[in-house]
């Protein structure tokens, strides 16, 4: 049986325009991430969507693949949590998750200039991933030779 670990990293944008340096080390029990999720969470007040804010591009296994390149936006009104988007990564233990978000948004109103309506926000990457199976599973036979030598002494 596969067993679901979820595994967020949280990015903070403070000024427009900011690229943020993506650089997290995944648990190394970790064997395959196979689906993700980057999304807007906090800071962002608009009775507007916004279809691009940034660009994040993240790479797996300190910089060897490229796997997720991808537009974020802004929804006004959540209706429904998106869902998952596929991936097949099989993860090399201890390597990092690495990579950028790039601020591009522009005001969704008319005439406003980015810097004064810009305010801090934060976007969150939800990856899904698989714990290694890494049970040893012992011969009983050397649990029994084992357990008739310490007998004898």
């Amino acid at each position: 049986m596969t067993k679901i670990r979820y595994n967020i990293i949280q990015l903070d944008v403070t000024e427009a325009g900011q690229v943020v340096e993506i650089r997290h080390r995944l648990p190394s029990n970790y064997g395959r991430c196979n689906g993700y999720v980057a999304r807007h969470i906090k800071g962002i007040s608009s009775e507007l969507d916004i279809p691009e804010i940034g660009l994040l591009a993240v790479e797996f296994n300190s910089r060897k693949q490229l796997f997720i390149n991808d537009l974020i936006g802004y929804e006004a009104q959540v209706e429904q949590l998106p869902e998952y988007r596929e991936l097949n990564i099989p993860l090399e233990s201890g390597q990092l998750v690495t990579g950028y978000y790039l601020d591009t948004q522009k005001s969704p109103y008319p005439f406003v200039d980015v810097k004064e309506w810009f305010r801090p926000y934060s976007i969150a990457i939800y990856l899904r991933c698989e714990i290694q199976n890494n049970e040893q599973h012992v011969r009983s036979s050397s649990i029994h030779s084992t357990t008739t030598e310490a007998a004898k002494d």
